[in-house]
């Protein structure tokens, strides 16, 4: 008998947006003059009350296993955090940390899918989304929103996402920037509870919102849904600490439960010094609310930008740190099953910018960029994507 691998060395593929800016970070220590517009993440400096307290770990010198679970300390002041805001009641034992959201992810989707189940995944996802419920051997429903990049309940219906056995609802969006306002939650909500299956609210980015009514969670509007709901969410954004891998899920308490034995057999736990330094990560809110004017900044001025170029689209993005462009004009449409690819490598070899092609989301013929760059950075990004634009063959 010959060795091979199993299936899934052949099913999974490598995180195009990780490959990708690696490729540029690449580019850019051997000298090259890229601006990264790929980056998933802040390129501010993790806050001085968490660098310390991670000093102090290292200087007692006790750093050994904790509960898979994650420090009590730790678990009690994520729920703490929440409870502190409206219409929300969490306590520690219905909390997870993990290493990031991705891990909290995938634990929800292990406990929760059967092989052959299937998950409604709104379009444009997180590349990630598929990948894992792939791994676990499930099918994704994609849900095509009819305008704009947020789903409705005839959208739902539509893709027949009735049949899944979780839907994944990430507000505010990786790739979009899209935030569902406390209304279009309600509709929602109303079309969850005429099924029966799990909501997994991917919510990375709440604290990084523009608008005036903010971050609003499904189990706000609906607290009848609860049993039925995982939130995913950590510290790795909106904290300036993705290195760190700190993640968390909140659930009901079999959930987590389920969560944390499965937790137990994969990664015991997540690395001591961080989930020691994360509790002091919530006592840095001033930071929090100075990146998140800082972000909005930014979108403005790219935004600001991106209206002077004829030809492209883009939906307005009300949080996190990206923006969608729509460069589907600029194709030819007999080529455009890999324009965005084409498109992209060719602004990286002619203009030294890095971007990620859409069709990984979902969305072909469109670009994905990061605006976690400086405002100067990004106005001479968008003067790169006009002149890429220009000179694109098509």
């Amino acid at each position: 008998m010959s060795l091979r691998l199993g299936w899934l060395a052949e099913v999974l593929g490598d995180s195009p947006t990780l490959k990708l800016s690696s490729q540029a970070k690449a580019l850019i220590e051997a000298g090259e003059p890229v601006i990264n517009l790929t980056a998933g993440e802040p390129d501010f400096s993790t806050p001085e009350p968490v660098l310390a307290a991670a000093r102090k770990v290292l200087e007692d010198g006790r750093i050994g296993y904790t509960a898979s679970a994650g420090i009590p300390e730790l678990r009690a002041r994520v729920a703490a955090h929440y409870n502190a805001r409206p219409d929300q009641e969490v306590r520690p034992d219905q909390v997870i940390v993990s290493n990031g959201a991705k891990q909290v992810l995938y634990n929800a989707l292990s406990i929760l899918l059967d092989a052959g189940d299937k998950v409604a995944v709104p379009v444009p996802y997180w590349v990630t989304y598929p990948a894992q419920v792939a791994a676990l051997r499930g099918e994704i429903i994609p849900v095509e929103p009819t305008a704009g990049w947020k789903i409705t309940p005839d959208d739902l219906d539509r893709a027949g996402a009735a049949d899944a056995r979780a839907l994944i609802l990430n507000s505010p969006s990786n790739p979009t920037g899209a935030v569902y306002t406390r209304q279009e939650l309600e509709d929602l909500a109303d079309w969850c509870r005429r099924g029966d299956f799990f909501i997994l609210c991917d919510e990375i980015y709440e604290d990084l919102v523009f608008t005036d009514e903010g971050h609003v969670s499904l189990v706000q509007v609906a607290p009848d849904l609860r049993k039925r709901i995982v939130r995913i969410s950590g510290l790795s954004k909106s904290y300036a600490m993705t290195g760190w891998r700190v993640g968390f899920g909140i659930a009901d308490v079999p959930t987590i439960a389920a969560m944390t034995r499965l937790q137990s057999h994969s990664t015991s736990n997540i690395c001591t010094i961080a989930q020691k330094a994360a509790v002091a990560a919530f006592d840095c809110q001033a930071e929090v609310t100075a990146m998140r004017a800082a972000f909005h900044r930014r979108r403005d001025v790219l935004v600001g930008c991106l209206r002077d170029i004829d030809g492209v689209r883009f939906e307005v993005p009300a949080g996190a740190f990206y923006l969608m462009l729509d460069c589907r004009e600029f194709i030819d449409p007999e080529r455009r099953e890999d324009g965005c690819w084409r498109l992209a490598s060719h602004l990286l070899e002619t203009q030294k910018l890095a971007t990620i092609p859409g069709k990984p989301f979902g969305a072909p013929g469109h670009l994905r960029l990061s605006f976690a760059r400086s405002e100067d950075e990004l106005r001479e990004a968008v003067g790169r994507i006009a002149a890429g634009l220009r000179e694109f063959p098509g």
